[in-house]
């Protein structure tokens, strides 16, 4: 009635996928943050730390074929930090 289940790569298919829509929304959410920045706005980063500790333990639980592209998305994701954390000045 309700068919096979997905096959196991699949499935990991599916979360690797998904793991790298959070990524690459993540990388949206710092573009913007530091496009604001730029323009000396102020922004409010709250729950920012959490977020990308979430992404982060998804990543980890992430299948291993996912492993390259995810560490290309968390490097450009480092990168844009320490753009945005320089562009803030000191606390």
């Amino acid at each position: 009635m309700f068919g096979e289940p997905p096959s196991r790569e699949a499935v990991e298919a599916r979360q690797a996928e998904i793991v790298l829509a959070a990524a690459e929304a993540m990388e949206a959410t710092l573009s913007v943050a530091e496009a604001l920045v730029a323009e000396r706005r102020r922004i409010d980063l709250t729950g920012l730390e959490d977020e990308i500790g979430r992404l982060c333990a998804a990543a980890l639980a992430a299948p291993r074929a996912a492993a390259p592209a995810l560490r290309v998305r968390f490097e450009a994701m480092v990168r844009s930090l320490d753009r945005l954390r320089a562009g803030l000045g000191p606390p």
